[in-house]
Parts: C-alpha cells; sequence; structure tokens
C-alpha cells in the first residue's frame, strides 16, 4: 500500500480522520463481514493511485476530517473523471474480486456478496453538481483529493435534498451538515457557499443560507 503522509493542518487532520474511521469499520467487520476487511479508504486510494490515477475521496472519508470528531462508514466513495472511469473499474474490479460490480449511468458499486452491502461506490460526473467537485478539491500530497471545506458542505446538502436519498441518510446528512458548519463556523466562506450551492441546485443558494441560519441561531434544520 503506497503510505499516505501529510504536510499541512488540514491533510493532517483528513489523514487522522480518515484512518480512525477506518479502524472502526475494520473493527465492526471483523466477526460480521470478515472477506471485505481490505476494502478500506487506504487501499483503495493506493490501488487507484499505483494506476495513475488521482480520485477525489467523498462520502464519510472524504469530509470527516471536517467534523469535530471523525465516525466511520460501510463504504468507500471515489469519485473519478469521466475519461478514468472504465480504467478505475478494472482498477478495483482486480483488486478486490471478491466483489460483485453493480453499475448504472451515475455510479459502479462494488457489492459485497456476502452481505449484499455496497463496499466501495465509484461514482461518475453525470451530474453539474458532481462536476463542480473537481474545481475545488484540496490536494492530500500526490495520492489523491477531498472536496473543500465549502465545497464538501454543498455535497452534502446536495445528498439530503435528493428526492430519492433515504430518509434515514437524510438525517445522516443533515447531521454532517450542521456539525461541519458549527466546527468551522469561523473560517467558512459564506458568499463561496452560496454560489456553490446555486451551481449545483436550482435556487439552492437561498436554501443553504437559510440552513446555516438556523444551525447559527441553534435550532435543528428541517429536511
Amino acid at each position: 500500500m503506497t503510505m499516505l503522509t501529510a504536510t499541512t493542518d488540514v491533510e493532517r487532520l483528513h489523514l487522522a480522520a480518515m484512518y480512525t474511521g477506518s479502524k472502526v469499520t475494520r473493527w465492526f467487520r471483523k466477526d460480521r463481514a470478515p472477506n471485505v476487511l481490505e476494502v478500506t479508504p487506504e487501499n483503495v486510494i493506493s490501488e487507484l493511485h499505483k494506476a495513475g490515477i488521482n480520485c477525489v475521496l467523498m462520502g464519510t472519508h472524504g469530509i470527516n476530517g471536517y467534523r469535530d470528531q471523525a465516525r466511520a462508514t460501510d463504504d468507500v466513495d471515489v469519485l473519478v473523471t469521466k475519461r478514468e472511469v472504465r480504467k478505475a473499474i478494472r482498477v478495483l474490479d482486480r483488486a478486490f474480486p471478491y466483489l460483485d460490480v453493480v453499475e448504472n449511468s451515475a455510479v459502479a458499486r462494488f457489492v459485497n456478496l456476502a452481505t449484499q452491502k455496497v463496499a466501495i461506490d465509484v461514482m461518475k460526473p453525470s451530474s453539474e453538481a458532481i462536476r463542480l467537485v473537481f474545481r475545488h478539491t484540496i490536494s492530500i500530497g500526490a495520492t489523491h483529493r477531498i472536496p473543500d471545506l465549502e465545497m464538501a458542505i454543498v455535497s452534502k446538502f446536495v445528498a439530503m435534498m435528493s428526492p430519492n436519498r433515504k430518509p434515514g441518510k437524510k438525517l445522516i446528512d443533515a447531521g454532517d451538515f450542521t456539525i461541519i458548519i458549527t466546527h468551522n463556523r469561523k473560517t467558512l466562506d459564506i458568499e463561496k457557499l452560496r454560489r456553490l450551492a446555486d451551481r449545483a441546485q436550482h435556487g439552492g443558494g437561498a436554501r443553504i443560507l437559510a440552513f446555516v441560519e438556523e444551525i447559527d441561531a441553534g435550532r435543528t434544520i428541517k429536511v
């Protein structure tokens, strides 16, 4: 596995949170899903990096460093460019042959056959909200990237506003959204947040600022 190293505070926070979340997930899987113990963000990133793919780490592992504490998740979400989608799927299929690939227009899902749970999501740049991420990332050494603070918040906003998102997942998204804003309120660029939300979703700017006002007032946002 390629060693992931940090030189900036953002990189250190991200890697520390990623390793913590990964460790908790491995502990949980030890007895419940031992066949996928090696499906970690570190190993997924390493396989893609060795193949020359500099992915954007999304989902919980991608935003954990912006939270006040890391949390675990079952799957690893990576975003790759359109021209790298087929290559990324081939690389990960070879690295984790015990996972079944289920693909649609938005994502290629690597499913644990034993539990039918998703272990890896290769996200495709199939929408403006997703394509926007590529222009607002922070490099983590030479191995991968993560969304910058405002883009991470907007990504959570888009997820929790999606009509296709399960209600329980929306509540988790809202929790992440609230925690990240509260934890980073002093450094948050509100104008950039509004601008990105408008680009990601029609009328998103006004809606996301309303959520920020609710959080600033100490109220629970409703999604």
